[in-house]
């Protein structure tokens, strides 16, 4: 989430043989039927299973299929972690970001979201700003140091940004047969035409079936819009609102992970 998912399937689906889509979330449906299988009586002969499994499967890639129809490979993009495997053995992609752009990104996303998140009830003075906010887009833009001001707000982020990419290394160690693309935001913002080539590679399809990379394939966006769900899409935006209180919440949890991505050397930043 808040790592780039909608421009990567944007890219991918500017392919002429790829369709890449909305957000399905199957993962808790997945993960019950999984469940099911392991656990219940009737799911205990294998042959069976596997029948239930196939049938299950094709009910998924049929939700695809209604969609679009044309296209060779179809995919959907829903932020999540690799496991559960909606489908068995077909390539994955998984992008990362530097996990305090994700923290700047994911605090917009709540303010323009207050609803769906229990955070604004537990810390009131979230909510103030909230209410701020919503009266005038740039408040944050003024009051830079309010964005993420909040401790249990920055900490329950960033531990959940870490145990994403923790859960995902696990997932490839326990399942090597799978095959796995990881991609970061920062370099495919850099160089979009080479990654978005090496991700064409990675699917077996003609890097050269393609439109140009223009419009909304463009990283980032010409102009920012605080209350928008596309609102920037800047590299580095998190040094506008770090304090060093930020900071220090961010590297005690998430600091390691920073290092082992490759976004720092060592926790002098």
């Amino acid at each position: 989430m808040k790592s780039g998912t909608n421009w990567l399937g944007k890219l991918l689906s500017s392919h002429q043989d790829i369709g890449c889509y909305g957000e399905y979330h199957w993962q808790s449906m997945v993960k019950q039927f999984e469940r099911n299988l392991a656990n219940l009586p009737i799911y205990q002969d294998l042959n069976y299973r596997a029948k239930i499994r196939t049938v299950f499967e094709s009910m998924i890639k049929q939700c695809l299929i209604e969609i679009d129809s044309e296209s060779a490979l179809l995919g959907e993009r829903t932020p999540t972690t690799l496991e559960p495997f909606i489908l068995g053995n077909v390539p994955q992609i998984s992008i990362i970001r530097d996990g305090r752009d994700v923290l700047v990104s994911r605090a917009f996303h709540l303010h323009n979201e207050p609803d769906v998140h229990r955070l604004f009830t537990r810390i009131p003075a979230m909510a103030k700003q909230n209410r701020r906010f919503l009266k005038d887009r740039w408040y944050f833009k003024k009051n830079p140091d309010q964005l993420l001001s909040h401790e249990i707000l920055v900490k329950e982020s960033v531990e959940w940004w870490r145990d994403h990419l923790e859960q995902d290394r696990e997932t490839c160690r326990q399942h090597p047969e799978v095959p796995v693309k990881f991609v970061h935001y920062e370099a495919l913002h850099q160089d979009t035409e080479k990654y978005r080539r090496e991700l064409f590679e990675f699917l077996e399809v003609n890097p050269d079936l393609c439109g140009p990379i223009e419009g909304n394939l463009t990283p980032g966006f010409s102009k920012e819009n605080p209350q928008k769900f596309n609102r920037k899409g800047q590299v580095g935006d998190w040094k506008n609102y770090f304090t060093d209180h930020t900071k220090e919440w961010f590297k005690e949890i998430g600091g390691d992970e920073l290092i082992r991505q490759g976004y720092e050397d060592s926790l002098d930043w």
